[in-house]
C-alpha cells in the first residue's frame, strides 16, 4: 500500500477566472520547496492549471449555487505525484465522461498525438473548448486519469479525478563515452542533445535501445522545445551503430520536426565521414549544418 504525503491543499470558495493564477503560484512555490526537476515543474504546472480550468467551467449547480473547490496534492511513498480535484457532474454526463476516459487511457502515445490533432482540426471553427484537455493532460502526466463518482442527488454527483506524475521524470539523459560506446548528453532545459566520441557497442541495439526508450517518454517536452540542436560529433561508428543513430535523430525530429538543428561535426581531413553526413541528411530530409574541426 503507498503512503502520501500531502503537501499541498485548497478547500474553501469556488474558483474564478481570476483566481487561478495565485492559486498555480502556491502549487509552484510547492515545487520549488520539494526541488521538483524542471520537467516535472511543466508538467505540474500545466496538469493542475487544466485540471482548475476544468473546475472553474463545471461549478455550477442547476439552481444557481456554485460549488466549492477541492484540490489536494500529495506525494506517494513511491515517488509519484498525486493530484485530486474533486467537482460537481450532472448525472447525465457521467457515463460520457468515463468512456472518453476509458478511451484516452487506453492509447498509446503515438494515438493520443493523432486523437489530439484529430480533435483539434474537428473543432477549430466551433464555439467554446475544442476538447482536448483530457487528450493534453494524459500526454503530459504520461499515467492513466483516475475517475471516481458519488452521488449527491438525483440530478448531480460529485466526480473525482486523480493525475498522478512520476517525480522522477528525468531532465535529461548522460551516458558516459568508454572505449566503445559514445557520450550521450540530452538536456532538456538547454535544448541540447549530444553524441560524441566512438560507438561500436557490443549489443549496439540494447544500447541504442534505452536512448529511444527516454525519446518516447519525454515526447511531449520534446515537443514544446523552442530551438533544439542536435549535435553529432563521432570520430567512428560501425554499421550497426549508424543505423541506430540515424533512428535515434529521426525519432528525436519526429517530436517537434520545424525545430530541430543537427550540427554534424567532421574532421577537414576525413571527407568520407563529411559524406557520410550529407548521406544521413538525405536520409532524413533534414538540413544538417555541417561543421569542420581540425
Amino acid at each position: 500500500m503507498k503512503m502520501e504525503q500531502e503537501i499541498f491543499s485548497y478547500h474553501g470558495d469556488c474558483l474564478t477566472n481570476a483566481s487561478i493564477e495565485p492559486l498555480l503560484q502556491k502549487v509552484m512555490e510547492v515545487s520549488e520547496q520539494q526541488c521538483f526537476s524542471g520537467v516535472v515543474k511543466k508538467a505540474l504546472r500545466f496538469v493542475t492549471a487544466e485540471i482548475l480550468g476544468n473546475i472553474t467551467s463545471h461549478a455550477c449547480l442547476k439552481n444557481g449555487e456554485h460549488c466549492p473547490a477541492f484540490i489536494r496534492l500529495s506525494l506517494t511513498s513511491d515517488d509519484t505525484i498525486r493530484i485530486e480535484t474533486k467537482n460537481f457532474i450532472s448525472n447525465d454526463q457521467k457515463e460520457t465522461l468515463q468512456n472518453q476516459l476509458n478511451t484516452i487511457n487506453s492509447l498509446s502515445r503515438h494515438e493520443l498525438k493523432e486523437l489530439q490533432k484529430t480533435t483539434l482540426q474537428e473543432n477549430l471553427d466551433a464555439e467554446g473548448s475544442p476538447r482536448i484537455g483530457l487528450i493534453m493532460i494524459r500526454r503530459k502526466s504520461c499515467k492513466p486519469i483516475l475517475c471516481s463518482f458519488e452521488s449527491y442527488d438525483n440530478e448531480m454527483s460529485y466526480v473525482t479525478l486523480v493525475v498522478e506524475i512520476s517525480k522522477n521524470l528525468q531532465d535529461d539523459l548522460r551516458k558516459e563515452h568508454t572505449k566503445r560506446t559514445p557520450q550521450i548528453n540530452f538536456d532538456i532545459e538547454k535544448e541540447r542533445f549530444e553524441i560524441s566520441g566512438v560507438s561500436f557497442p557490443e549489443d549496439t541495439e540494447n544500447y541504442y535501445s534505452e536512448i529511444e526508450n527516454w525519446i518516447n517518454k519525454h515526447e511531449p517536452f520534446l515537443a514544446e522545445l523552442s530551438n533544439p540542436v542536435i549535435k553529432i560529433d563521432l570520430d567512428y561508428f560501425n554499421s550497426s551503430s549508424l543505423k541506430n543513430i540515424v533512428r535515434t535523430v529521426r525519432d528525436l525530429l519526429l517530436t517537434n520536426p520545424d525545430k530541430f538543428t543537427i550540427e554534424w561535426y567532421y574532421d577537414v581531413d576525413d571527407e568520407i565521414s563529411h559524406e557520410e553526413g550529407k548521406e544521413m541528411s538525405e536520409i532524413l530530409h533534414k538540413k544538417f549544418i555541417f561543421i569542420p574541426k581540425k
